[in-house]
């Protein structure tokens, strides 16, 4: 129960002269001989709360405080429990007190108010007390015998009495207890009644039809806002099973009106299935498990559900609908919690009360810097998922968005206004807030594609796809690398439509005369939207495999004839590298590198073999000896990224390098000491590798027509080299690309240029320098 207290604000009462056991509830008890009696009256004026209140006129008293009192009886308990006690009260005149108790029926109190001053105007009193016996049922009475409230009127209205709990826990909806309409079927699994939609719809404003809605009664114990949390599974199709619809807000929606819903997508990569984790944040679950999801907060359109899930205290039952929309996604129950609480998944599972705070682990245990590849030449860098981290920067100088750079995370809706950026913001602005190498990922994919891309003709999708790259490129000017394309090959994922892929390769040219248009017209809009970034290729099980090498490899060429590429990206995943010889990997890196282009491992992890079991620390241990240094001594890799290191945020769940408490695996000290005993790519024509950043004066200065241009770089990191005229317009970009720690120079030419002061400017990271040149001729 919510509220302990029966009739606590007497709207259960009639009004009138009451006595003894006739106000519902409650007992009303006088001292014999006290003369003339306290009058007891309900009525329906004046109240705090609701319409009705207690009004008490003392005329005469006795000789203990509860000779005159009123008793709110029969109060359920739970022996050890804590409980909160409120009641608001006031007088007619000033000079009133009262006794507020609570207690057992052996008359031990376990908390009091001894005496309380009322006021003339309305005032709140309050109580904490634990059931410190073994009772069940307790009492609470006010005591108004005192000589100072003769001759006075006393008011008392909403008593409460609430556990400790009250409003804590989540409101549990089973998916099957609706009204659940004939396009969905109740199913079981084990011991899980679940709904799931027969059918698809590829709408995304509004349900097919009313036969497509399921309408819940959802009873709250407290007003105020909630969350929605969602427990789901996500079938095989993964993307293409994984979006609904909800009612925006409590009521009955009407099942053709866009404004009544939401459109829920991208649950497919979103969730928390550990006992441990809280539902906060968007969520790393994978499809083809049970978890929950917290709908309201995250990864869904810009019109979040969280303004509108409002209970309001004289309605405590409301209308909850949803309505079906891809088939493979299965429900098992809905959650309403308090929007200022947390709720781990074990809470939503036991409905057990959400917390204040997130219990955090001890930070004493995590990695404080400095970064593991500063001052390398090559960069050591990491997936940053899609819950904040605030210790990333102290491992990692390369960042990598997991999810949030890919369009389906952005534009669940065809809307543009409504695109969702807020989780590649976030990667984004930590990258830049942090000087780390930024690598978006990724443009163009054949998976976790915008749902509704492909119901579009081509002449849509193109306008679309332009569109998704030009809004990159204009809100993210500074990102230094791109993916452009993502997993190419033939039977890898390119937008085909072949099992359940986008279907807009048409759209981008197609095979055509190349046999591979689609991916060069792919990368011809990312040099147009991206000039200033560095455009990858990236694609898995290549290394590990001769043939998609040489495949690999003529894309490439392809687009390196067109000037179009800048650097090849092979992912590093456990099920690639786990039974591969490393001189199979060593051969296929060779023939990558010889294209000239800088070679960057993109999605690294290793863990148990076929990620299966309780994690290994030695099996993790033996993979990394065998396969990192093959990967950072190659001459032509020019920098690893890691694809996750935190317990819990791993898409590979073995594959993870950090514990919760901080605590590092072996793997992961191994591959830190080893990066320290073993540097790479050092010039050996430079003794010593500079330590600061630094832009020198030019020489000669002045000059006629070419000049040399010197600097020193600390840390691998983007560089950029521009020349300005005296108006401050760009002259020529000398420099725009990632280098290594080393010294520079660079030749430049004003041949073209008139006589007159020009200035060069040198940023690098957070480091920027400019000088004046002059040109005399």
């Amino acid at each position: 129960l919510a509220q302990l207290v029966t009739n606590g604000s007497f709207e259960k009462s009639d009004t009138g002269i009451v006595a003894g056991a006739e106000i519902n509830g409650w007992l009303i008890q006088v001292a014999d001989g006290i003369s003339p009696s306290p009058i007891y009256q309900i009525i329906d004026s004046n109240s705090q709360h609701g319409s009705k209140v207690l009004k008490v006129t003392i005329a005469a008293v006795a000789t203990n405080n509860w000779d005159i009192q009123i008793v709110a009886d029969s109060i359920p308990a739970e022996p050890g429990k804590t409980y909160y006690y409120s009641v608001w009260a006031k007088a007619e005149k000033p000079g009133a007190q009262v006794n507020f108790t609570v207690g057992n029926y052996s008359y031990s109190e376990y908390a009091a108010l001894r005496p309380a001053n009322l006021t003339t105007q309305w005032k709140e009193f309050k109580l904490t007390f634990a059931v410190s016996d073994d009772q069940t049922i307790i009492r609470a009475p006010i005591h108004l015998n005192y000589a100072g409230n003769v001759g006075n009127t006393i008011y008392i209205d909403n008593l409460k009495i609430i556990s400790e709990d009250f409003g804590k826990t989540p409101i549990i909806v089973e998916a099957e207890s609706g009204i659940v309409g004939s396009n969905f079927s109740v199913q079981q699994d084990g011991d899980i009644t679940f709904v799931s939609p027969t059918k698809n719809y590829t709408g995304q404003s509004f349900p097919e039809d009313s036969n497509s809605v399921i309408t819940y009664q959802v009873t709250a114990e407290d007003s105020g806002k909630y969350n929605l949390f969602a427990r789901v599974r996500v079938g095989s199709d993964t993307f293409n099973d994984d979006s609904f619809f909800s009612g925006k807000g409590f009521g009955a929606k009407n099942d053709t009106s866009a404004n009544d819903w939401v459109f829920v997508n991208g649950l497919a990569s979103a969730g928390f299935s550990a006992a441990e984790d809280y539902v906060n944040d968007i969520g790393i679950a994978a499809s083809e498990v049970w978890k929950w999801v917290n709908v309201t907060k995250n990864f869904f359109p810009v019109d979040s559900l969280h303004e509108y899930f409002y209970v309001d205290l004289d309605t405590l039952t409301n209308t909850f609908q949803i309505a079906s929309r891809e088939d493979g996604l299965y429900f098992d129950k809905f959650a309403f919690g308090k929007t200022n609480l947390f709720f781990t998944v074990e809470d939503l599972d036991n409905s057990l009360a959400g917390n204040e705070t997130m219990d955090k682990p001890d930070s004493s245990k995590f990695y404080e810097g400095p970064r593991f590849a500063d001052g390398m030449p090559k960069f050591l860098g990491n997936a940053y998922g899609d819950i904040p981290d605030n210790i990333f920067a102290n491992y990692w100088n390369q960042l990598t968005p997991g999810n949030a750079g890919k369009w389906g995370s952005v534009a669940s809706q065809q809307d543009t206004a409504l695109w969702n950026w807020n989780g590649l913001d976030r990667a984004y602005n930590h990258a830049k807030d942090n000087d780390l190498i930024f690598k978006n990922h990724t443009l163009i994919w054949g998976q976790q594609q915008p749902s509704w891309i492909s119901a579009l003709d081509s002449a849509q999708q193109i306008k679309y796809i332009e569109t998704w790259i030009r809004k990159v490129g204009e809100r993210y000017p500074d990102i230094d690398m791109i993916d452009v394309v993502n997993e190419p090959l033939t039977n890898h994922n390119p937008p085909d439509g072949i099992n359940g892929r986008a279907n807009y390769k048409k759209a981008l040219g197609g095979n055509g005369v190349t046999g591979l248009d689609w991916v060069i017209k792919s990368f011809e809009l990312a040099r147009k939207y991206l000039p200033n970034t560095e455009l990858i290729l990236n694609d898995y099980g290549i290394i590990n495999d001769n043939a998609a090498t040489t495949s690999y490899l003529q894309i490439i060429n392809l687009l390196k004839a067109r000037n179009l590429i800048d650097g090849i990206g092979v992912q590093g995943h456990r099920f690639e590298l786990e039974n591969t010889t490393t001189s199979t990997l060593k051969s296929n890196l060779d023939r990558l590198a010889a294209t000239g282009l800088p070679i960057y491992i993109s999605e690294l992890d290793l863990g148990n073999l076929n990620d299966s079991g309780t994690p290994d620390d030695a099996k993790q241990l033996e993979l990394y000896k065998k396969y990192f240094p093959v990967l950072w001594q190659h001459p032509g890799v020019k920098g690893i990224t890691l694809w996750g290191y935190l317990e819990g945020q791993m898409w590979q769940t073995t594959c993870f390098l950090v514990h919760t408490d901080g605590e590092q695996r072996p793997a992961l000290d191994w591959m830190v000491q080893y990066i320290k005993d073993n540097p790479v790519g050092v010039n050996e024509n430079t003794s010593v590798l500079p330590n600061n950043f630094e832009l020198e004066q030019n020489f000669p200065n002045p000059f006629n027509p070419a000049t040399n241009i010197r600097y020193n770089i600390a840390n691998t990191t983007k560089v950029t080299l521009k020349v300005y005229d005296i108006l401050g317009r760009e002259v020529q970009t000398l420099v725009n690309k990632i280098q290594s720690p080393g010294r520079y120079s660079v030749e430049f030419n004003a041949a073209s240029l008139s006589s007159g002061i020009y200035f060069y400017q040198l940023n690098a990271g957070s480091f920027n320098s400019i000088k004046k040149l002059v040109v005399l001729k």
